[in-house]
């Protein structure tokens, strides 16, 4: 019979919206709960440890601690919930030190998206309730547990200041229909530098210069509008700043190997957006945020 059970089961899951003040329990649960702070902040207890938990804040509790929660007395706390429990002889287990009781979770995180995915799921009827909730709450606590909850790199702590706010330039402009035309001269001007100085900053953090990092964003925003879109190749031209169709799809092609037609009917056009330098350049400087310094920089 335990082996028809799954690794773990979703008791209950939802979200509360709590007003100031507002205080919750002391009470103490058979089950497992994690709980993310959505809004407002609490002071969370549980057994002899206190937490100060503010928006943003995973909170993770253990069956048998005592809690109690005192909600924020300035504004209302929002917060999802959902209390699980595990089978003896699951494929999964949680291991019995070593897991922090909160954890306070950046911009770039998978805990998140999981989570609203999760009570989404909860709206559905079984089996397909189960069947799908089980392993997005088991990635859930995988990535809980392990601390690798970012999915995306943070430019900000990244590159240096100068061309992080070029960067927000360059998006500004790129993205209006049609872009903005911008030099080298113009972008170095807006954030008080020299073009020079500008383009050094550029190649030692990101490995590309300015003007080249704005084609690519272009490029980026025209694969989207392929694959998301029907406009026409001509339309897309017109609409990311280049010449016409044909200056487009040469450099299309140059930067994903296929043409623009091509890249439209292929059912892999997700993954080859990829190709981007742009995609893989910042995931090399998250990954390695200082790169050996080059001969001359």
């Amino acid at each position: 019979m335990n082996k028809s059970l799954p690794s773990l089961w979703v008791v209950v899951t939802g979200v509360t919206a709590d007003p100031p003040g507002a205080t919750y329990g002391p009470r103490l649960s058979d089950n497992y709960e994690l709980i993310w702070i959505m809004e407002g902040e609490v002071k969370a207890t549980f057994g002899q440890a206190t937490i100060q938990g503010k928006e943003g804040t995973f909170l993770f509790r253990r069956p048998g601690v005592r809690d109690y929660y005192e909600w924020s007395v300035r504004s209302r706390t929002v917060h999802a919930y959902v209390q699980f429990n595990l089978a003896r002889r699951g494929s999964f287990s949680i291991p019995s030190k070593g897991v922090p009781a909160s954890r306070k979770i950046a911009d770039n995180d998978v805990l998140r998206p999981l989570f609203n995915y999760l009570l989404k799921l909860d709206t559905l009827k079984e089996p397909k309730r189960t069947e799908l909730m089980v392993p997005t709450l088991e990635l859930l606590l995988r990535s809980y547990i392990s601390g690798q909850v970012e999915v995306k790199p943070q430019l900000a702590s990244q590159v240096p200041e100068l061309v992080e706010r070029s960067v927000a330039v360059i998006t500004r402009k790129t993205s209006l229909d049609p872009p903005e035309p911008l030099t080298l001269t113009e972008l170095a001007r807006a954030v008080h530098t020299s073009p020079e100085n500008l383009c050094r900053l550029f190649q030692k953090s990101l490995r590309l210069g300015p003007l080249e990092y704005a084609k690519l964003v272009r490029l980026d925003r025209a694969a989207n509008l392929l694959r998301r879109t029907n406009q026409s190749l001509k339309q897309v031209a017109a609409s990311t700043g280049f010449y016409d169709a044909f200056h487009l799809s040469k450099s299309f092609k140059t930067v994903y190997g296929l043409s623009p037609r091509d890249f439209k009917m292929s059912k892999l056009n997700e993954w080859i957006t990829q190709k981007n330098p742009i995609v893989q350049t910042l995931h090399n400087t998250y990954h390695n945020p200082h790169p050996e310094t080059r001969p001359g920089s």
